[in-house]
């Protein structure tokens, strides 16, 4: 209810005396000037005395405006090395046009060094390679210098063994970025070898064991001839078995290496390794451990371990069922036990062709820019950058 309706209701004139008003001919929206009977101009604008909102009392802020773009702002370019779209080319962090066009950060792999591009500049870090042997080789720097890259591999180099400068003893190999071995072991030829153990090295570099004669026949269960304290022609377990009743020194009468570690419960990944009443010994990928059975944590068992049928790509709704691999920009993903391929960020499947995968990348594509379908005037030359097509300031200024 109005102050004027709460008013007139005091005074007992209610609706009439409401209506009465509103129908009057002069009604003033004004302020008064002290003159009877005149009336100024309505006015909206409060006092600036009276404390008003000194933002929303400004007039109207001039509208900037927008006109289609076609000059490529920093850091973007048009690199015609290659096929790509108008201001296509991210100078700041485009290996192949690295602080402007045709400047490449590629190519440095034979000297053991690679780059990216950051902020327009190249930046180089040595490489930790693999050889054919799974052997991990780091290379340095040592000399300081780019054009021969990173010349030193320091898991080998005795003069820069670990870390430049640091210099192994006369004689003394550098093996895996450490002068010599330890725990026990002998550098064999540049490799540290427990002597008391290996079969090829049996008690002294090069020794090396062969089946003894007469051999057992048929021989025990899981076992074979080697070295063993630094002889050969002893009994051991095959990998993976244990002679948990420790009776292989009685020789062909033995019942050989009788337990499976990753499977026995009594004996778990180690002679003597019992799991719990409601565990089991399995191996789901860091070796035989005593674990929960998968049915308390609501996985399923598959023979690769416990598994998520919900969730994992390589057992997708049930144990075995790998998802498809990933086309061109997806992703492979297993969402409640179906496998759904997915657009990476920036790119989309405008053509509908799962053949192709997500074959355009929004954040260039002047037909497709943000969006499929979303057309820049790119016969204007607009280009479309970070999926947005290009608009300027015009150049008349300001509009109010």
């Amino acid at each position: 209810m109005s102050s004027i309706t709460r008013t007139l209701a005091i005074l007992g004139l209610g609706s009439v005396a409401l209506a009465a008003v509103a129908c009057e001919a002069n009604v003033s929206l004004g302020r008064d000037t002290g003159d009877a009977g005149t009336t100024s101009t309505p006015s909206f604008t409060p006092d600036p005395s009276d404390g008003g909102d000194a933002e929303a009392e400004s007039p109207l802020a001039p509208t900037l405006l927008a006109c289609i773009g076609t000059t490529c702002p920093e850091p973007y370019a048009t690199c015609l090395d290659v096929p790509s779209f108008k201001c296509g080319t991210n100078l700041m962090n485009d290996p192949k046009n690295c602080g402007a066009c045709g400047v490449s950060c590629e190519g440095f792999e034979p000297i053991n060094m690679s780059a990216s591009c950051v902020q327009g500049a190249c930046a180089f870090e040595c490489q930790i390679k693999q050889d054919g042997l799974g052997a991990v080789r780091v290379f340095k720097n040592c000399n300081g210098l780019l054009d021969d890259g990173c010349e030193i591999d320091s898991s080998s180099d005795p003069e820069n063994c670990g870390v430049c400068g640091n210099k192994c003893k006369e004689g003394e190999h550098c093996i895996n970025g450490k002068c010599g071995c330890s725990g026990g072991k002998v550098d064999c030829g540049g490799r540290c070898v427990d002597v008391r153990f290996e079969d090829s090295n049996c008690g002294a570099c090069g020794a090396v064991c062969t089946k003894p004669n007469p051999a057992c026949s048929p021989m025990p269960a899981n076992t074979r001839y080697g070295c063993v304290s630094s002889a050969c022609g002893a009994l051991k377990c095959n990998s993976g078995y244990a002679d948990c009743n420790d009776d292989l020194n009685e020789g062909c009468a033995s019942d050989g290496c009788e337990t499976k570690l990753a499977t026995d419960p009594k004996n778990c990944g180690a002679c003597g390794v019992v799991c719990g009443p409601e565990q089991e010994c399995r191996d789901d990928g860091n070796g035989p451990q005593c674990l929960d059975l998968c049915e308390k944590s609501g996985l399923t068992k598959c023979t690769s371990g416990c598994r998520d049928l919900l969730a994992d790509r390589f057992n997708c709704g049930g144990c075995g069922i790998s998802c498809p691999n990933p086309r061109a920009n997806q992703s492979t993903e297993c969402h409640k036990g179906v496998c759904e391929l997915e657009c990476l960020p920036g790119f989309a499947d405008c053509n509908g062709d799962p053949n192709d995968g997500c074959e355009v990348d929004l954040r260039v594509h002047p037909a497709n820019c943000g969006a499929c379908g979303m057309t820049c005037d790119f016969g204007a030359g607009q280009p479309c950058i970070d999926g947005k097509c290009l608009m300027v300031e015009c150049d008349a200024g300001v509009t109010k």
